[in-house]
């Protein structure tokens, strides 16, 4: 009969690190939001749940429906939920991640003649087993979320945003578009971008006036603004953004830095710091949406209580 040495405390940290990659890649995949403690806690949780198997006296807990149970838990401390859909939809994303990352760790496992592998423990498993299997996990969240929002609702990916700079504000409808990875180049802060039309209101009269004499020309109009008096100072928060489109390999919009950027998705009210570009011509010609979003905005973003 063969015997394990467990350590308690590695075992902790394996599950730890297992139940924090599963969580967040999880919450990738799906692109939801949730503070990074959060996801921390119920780390904490299913570490100490793991470090139990070691007693026997609590086999009951480890048994396939206790199991199913726990993940369910941990979920739920890790995200908040509108609706029982989008907690389904959530645990959908769990297991398929947990299963695939599950054969990472065997086939790494078995890379490194691991072939014996206590069922429910991970406590002969090499340090370099798991590290095989968190590749797995974020090329499914990166990825992931590509291929799965094909067969979607479009309404899936719109959301309102409300923009404020220099004590004014405007309210935009906008698309989530993995298609828009924008930078700044300066700041490294993912960008929105926006119709001219649209932020009007926001820009004071001389950026209006140097548009309207340079033609929306980018370069010329910061060279125009950069040369006036920044009595406001609107210049400072002026940038030029870089871009690529089909049929433009190397462009120019000129951007700004809001005070801050508030996204709304059903009840909740989430900020974050971004960058704004200015389209000049516009974004659609139906009207449907007046902004892109860089998803990447909505990973770092703070949700805040639900509003009105």
């Amino acid at each position: 009969m063969s015997t394990y040495v467990v350590y308690i405390d590695i075992l902790f940290l394996l599950n730890f690190c297992l139940d924090f990659t599963l969580l967040a890649a999880s919450g990738r995949f799906l692109r939801r939001v949730t503070p990074l403690w959060r996801i921390a806690l119920a780390s904490l949780c299913g570490g100490i749940y793991g470090v139990g198997i070691v007693f026997p006296s609590l086999s009951l807990l480890y048994l396939p429906p206790a199991a199913i149970l726990i993940s369910l838990i941990l979920l739920l401390l890790a995200y908040s939920y509108k609706s029982a859909l989008a907690f389904l939809k959530l645990t959908g994303a769990f297991y398929v991640i947990a299963f695939a990352m599950a054969g990472a760790v065997m086939a790494g496992a078995t890379l490194l003649n691991n072939s014996v592998i206590p069922s429910g423990s991970f406590s002969a498993m090499k340090w370099i087993t798991l590290l095989a299997a968190l590749p797995v996990a974020f090329i499914i969240a990166r990825r992931g979320y590509t291929a799965a929002r094909r067969g979607w609702r479009k309404e899936d990916f719109c959301l309102r945003i409300e923009i404020q700079a220099g004590g004014r504000s405007c309210h935009l409808s906008a698309l989530i578009d993995t298609g828009n990875d924008l930078r700044d180049p300066l700041s490294g802060r993912p960008v929105v971008v926006v119709g001219y039309r649209d932020v009007l209101c926001l820009l004071p009269q001389r950026i209006r006036d140097a548009y309207a004499r340079h033609s929306g020309q980018p370069d010329a109009v910061l060279h125009d603004v950069g040369t006036a008096l920044d009595s406001d100072g609107w210049t400072r928060r002026l940038r030029l953004i870089p871009f690529a489109s089909i049929g433009k390999r190397y462009g120019m919009m000129l951007g700004f830095r809001p005070d801050s950027l508030t996204l709304f998705q059903e009840d909740t009210r989430i900020t974050s710091v971004a960058m704004v570009a200015i389209a000049p011509q516009g974004l659609s010609h139906n009207k449907e949406y007046q902004a892109v979003v860089n998803p990447e905005i909505l990973g770092a973003a703070v949700k805040e209580e639900a509003s009105a």
